[in-house]
């Protein structure tokens, strides 16, 4: 008898718990685990667009943030476990500026703040690899308008 109130106070007890827990999962806070993210920029990217607009804006387009993704693409690699390394690579990075032209929106140069955190490497191996110009700019070099237009059309001379 004992063996037998002992079972069904643990399954009360189970139940207890698995009720409680899937009300704690059903709240609205993890439900949408998410809330907005401010400010949108750093304070060296905002001057770097800022720089940009007065630059270049009438030639070109600029777009901030833009995923690698949006702007490559993996070719046609023989294995699954490449293709999808070299996806995801893509996928996690981003260019810090794309500039476009005006007419057709393709990308003509892509612009990155110097930032010790990301792998530079790469970034510049596969601008260079895709034939799309780069430029790279510290932070302080980012407030001289002339340091910024002279990297522009330094690098989207042929």
């Amino acid at each position: 008898m004992s063996w037998l109130a002992l079972t069904l106070v643990a399954f009360v007890i189970f139940v207890l718990v698995f009720f409680v827990k899937n009300r704690q999962l059903n709240h609205p806070a993890l439900q949408y685990p998410y809330r907005l993210k401010a400010p949108l920029f750093s304070p060296a990217e905002r001057e770097l667009l800022e720089m940009l607009q007065r630059t270049v804006g009438e030639r070109y387009l600029i777009f901030p943030k833009v995923s690698v993704a949006d702007v490559v693409e993996v070719t046609a690699i023989a294995r699954r476990a490449y293709w999808y390394r070299a996806t995801n690579r893509i996928a996690a990075t981003r260019f810090d500026f794309v500039l476009c032209d005006r007419a057709d929106l393709k990308p003509v140069c892509v612009i990155n703040l110097h930032d010790p955190d990301t792998d530079e490497e790469f970034m510049d191996r596969l601008c260079e690899t895709i034939g799309l110009p780069q430029v790279r700019l510290p932070a302080d070099a980012a407030r001289s308008y002339s340091d910024v237009r002279e990297a522009i059309e330094s690098a989207l001379q042929p």
